[in-house]
């Protein structure tokens, strides 16, 4: 299914929510703390739910780049949360530095002994450059890099700009850097020393920058390179006109059926748990507080797949954990049928919806799960916007005035082949296109 390149203008705010610049949405403001290296501690996280209880409307987004959004949040109680996450250690000291730190982390950073580099350090360094060369503050809003070291789980199917993979090769730990030249496509064209590894994503990120003086259009690397050519970027960035040759990766994990479960017989135990359609309430949040405190060793992993990783569970406890999961309502099986469906907030929590998506995704998922057997099938969406899930599905119902317009294989502001549903006869819809 083809369409516009792009959804309708006027729909897209072309920028990312933060603790010091929030949103405001069809529920109040929504505020993103953004976690380095996507460590959420047990105490954290029962703060965070506490705030989200004291100032919002007790429901936490967890974003496809592992970030956590505290969501209903009214004008007055603005300054008091901004307040009490700065004396947390959770406010950047302007918004130009919070906007920049886009950096997606591996899950079990510093924990995976198969591991090529440490990614929590890596993270943490290219998060510190970013932060403090001004220079960089300049980037586009949503360009962002996955720092992936090359151990258990991988980042292949997260969609940012620039990717920083750790690799083992004979002469030691390098780091491959990738650019995006189209979503989802990806360049190699540097291997590193770890050393100088922020310095060659920083050079990257610098020419972005400079291109982009000459031409406001492109926001994100696959368009700098459509646009200018990938010589001018190598040339902007000082890579010299070689490209990196690796051998093929060997394939591993990744994806919420790879992380969901019990995995507490693994060489590094975790259990996984899902948000339901991306969104935890402040009591799940504050049940995973508990259960990363009492029954592990106190940490929590956001991932970009919505749904986060309590490493260090061991398996004797496990009979005395699934209770709390399944009082919580946590995805936890590879094969729920919610892992089917991606919505956006829909129109309670969101202006440019007309229809209340997350709900009806709900409703739909078991008949999404029928159009396969794994993976995402069915994406909701409140309107052409896209926001949850910009790349394209098998099925997709767009909300426009209230009501759904079907699109086969394609996004939600390609042409419909189906205007107008109802849910009803978007179910309907769905079960024709079950396989039998």
């Amino acid at each position: 299914m083809t369409g516009r390149n792009k959804p309708d203008p006027a729909l897209v705010k072309g920028w990312c929510p933060g603790a010091l610049r929030p949103m405001e949405t069809g529920d109040g403001f929504l505020v993103r703390v953004r976690l380095t290296a996507g460590v959420l501690s047990a105490d954290l996280a029962q703060e965070l739910a506490d705030l989200s209880r004291r100032y919002g409307n007790e429901l936490i987004d967890l974003s496809q780049r592992g970030n956590l959004q505290l969501r209903g949040v009214e004008v007055e109680n603005l300054g008091p949360l901004q307040d009490r996450l700065a004396d947390l250690g959770l406010l950047d000291r302007d918004a130009a530095t919070e906007a920049v730190r886009n950096i997606v982390p591996p899950p079990l950073a510093g924990l995976d002994p198969t591991a090529a580099i440490d990614g929590r350090a890596l993270c943490a360094a290219l998060e510190t450059r970013l932060a403090e060369e001004t220079a960089l503050h300049a980037l586009p809003a949503k360009f962002g890099f996955v720092v992936d070291d090359g151990g258990r789980l991988a980042l292949d199917d997260v969609a940012v700009d620039v990717r920083l993979s750790g690799v083992k090769t004979a002469d030691g730990p390098r780091v491959l850097l990738e650019v995006a030249i189209a979503p989802a496509v990806w360049r190699p064209i540097a291997v590193a020393p770890v050393e100088d590894a922020v310095d060659r994503a920083a050079d990257l990120a610098r020419a972005v920058v400079r291109l982009r003086d000459k031409d406001a259009a492109p926001r994100r690397m696959w368009e700098v390179a459509k646009t200018f050519g990938l010589d001018a970027l190598f040339e902007a960035a000082g890579f010299g006109e070689t490209l990196a040759v690796v051998a093929p990766l060997a394939p591993r994990l990744c994806g919420p059926e790879a992380v969901l479960g019990d995995h507490t017989h693994a060489a590094l135990p975790f259990i996984g748990l899902g948000a339901p359609f991306g969104r935890f309430t402040a009591d799940q949040l504050a049940l995973l507080g508990d259960l990363a405190g009492e029954r592990a060793i106190g940490e929590i992993r956001l991932t970009p797949w919505r749904a986060v990783l309590i490493p260090g569970v061991k398996p004797e406890k496990m009979p005395r954990i699934r209770p709390w999961i399944a009082a919580g309502r946590f995805v936890f099986a590879a094969d729920d049928p919610r892992l089917a469906v991606v919505s956006c907030a829909g129109a309670s929590g969101c202006r440019s919806a007309s229809v209340e998506a997350r709900a009806d995704g709900e409703t739909l998922a078991p008949l999404a799960r029928k159009l396969a057997k794994s993976g995402m099938t069915l994406h909701v969406s409140g309107c052409e916007k896209g926001c949850a899930h910009p790349g394209p599905a098998a099925v997709t119902l767009t909300g426009r005035d209230g009501a759904y317009d079907l699109v086969r294989d394609g996004r939600a502001w390609d042409e419909p082949t189906m205007r107008g549903l109802t849910l009803e006869e978007s179910a309907s819809a769905l079960t024709d296109l079950a396989p039998f």
